[in-house]
């Protein structure tokens, strides 16, 4: 099987899932994805074994097997509830979410320059959109490619349902020749916000600051965006809670136009700390995170 085949047969295993999420009952879905998740963490794996390297920088030694046990239970909830996020109605999803912290976003906006909400791989943060459109808070996020096209363009119909602008982080020319920098340019703009995932860096070339007491690089998107625009940094999870609801928080706002480079994403790299902290078993850190510095990195 070549490459291309490859990623047919993976794509047409995901939109079966999808289809199957939500034709299910939720509590079913919930149930089957729970005993997926600790099966996954049974069988193991490069991705699981990636996870355990990666939380046992955040949590202490003894409780590391329970936190991979549990992250891989709350990684395979988030696909369900990603799958089934469009479908949840209005009244259903302000019942079942609780708030802290909109006060934060709410002051940042009405200083008029939008903001930039800041994102990891944690909790339910598909669901977190669809409460933010439901409140009348636009959000625009970057999307990585996926193969094949296919899987990615049903995820693009997936968020747009929910009211969320895509932008795919693809090459110029594919985006009109502009680029994604003035699209998030003109959301701002327009006073609402830009939704960055900023805990795994694709490029190799960030600049290293301290994550959990070790050099790594965190991508300098969002540093990028909030000094050229003058907007604020507003890290913002969605908690998975028991009994099918989830809670969104809202941490304090980061101030840093005025800022060099690595002392702003310093600020960044500690805010997602703050984020993962909350609860380091819903951070879904199946990628390589930290890597080695070189000697080039001066460290």
């Amino acid at each position: 099987m070549n490459t291309y085949e490859r990623q047919r047969a993976v794509g047409a295993m995901w939109l079966a899932a999808w289809q199957i999420v939500r034709w299910l009952p939720e509590a079913a879905a919930l149930g089957v994805a729970d005993v997926a998740g600790r099966v996954a963490a049974w069988r193991g794996g490069a991705g699981s074994e990636r996870l355990r390297a990666n939380l046992g920088r955040v949590v202490d030694r003894g409780a590391l097997d329970a936190a991979v046990v549990d992250a891989h239970r709350s990684y395979a909830r988030y696909w369900v509830e990603a799958f089934r996020a469009a479908d949840i109605g209005e009244d259903d999803i302000a019942r079942r979410v609780t708030t802290d912290g909109f006060e934060h976003l709410d002051s940042v906006l009405d200083e008029g320059r939008g903001a930039v909400v800041l994102l990891a791989h944690h909790g339910s943060w598909d669901i977190a959109a669809r409460w933010a459109e439901v409140h009348g808070y636009h959000l625009a996020v970057v999307a990585e490619i996926v193969r094949p096209r296919r899987l990615f363009a049903r995820f693009v119909e997936l968020r747009e349902a929910m009211g969320l602008e895509v932008v795919p982080l693809e090459p110029r020319a594919r985006i009109g020749g502009r680029g994604i920098g003035p699209r998030l340019g003109e959301v701002l703009a327009e006073n609402h916000l830009v939704g960055l995932l900023t805990d795994r860096d694709l490029s190799g070339r960030a600049p290293l600051v301290d994550f959990f007491g070790s050099p790594c690089r965190i991508p300098i998107g969002a540093t990028v965006l909030a000094r050229r625009h003058d907007a604020p940094i507003v890290p913002i999870t969605m908690l998975q809670r028991p009994g099918r609801r989830w809670h969104l928080q809202v941490l304090e706002p980061r101030r840093i136009h005025d800022m060099e480079i690595h002392d702003a994403q310093q600020q960044v790299a500690v805010a997602l700390e703050e984020i993962i902290r909350l609860d380091p078993t819903q951070w879904h850190a199946f990628q390589p995170i930290w890597s080695r510095p070189t000697r080039s990195d001066g460290l």
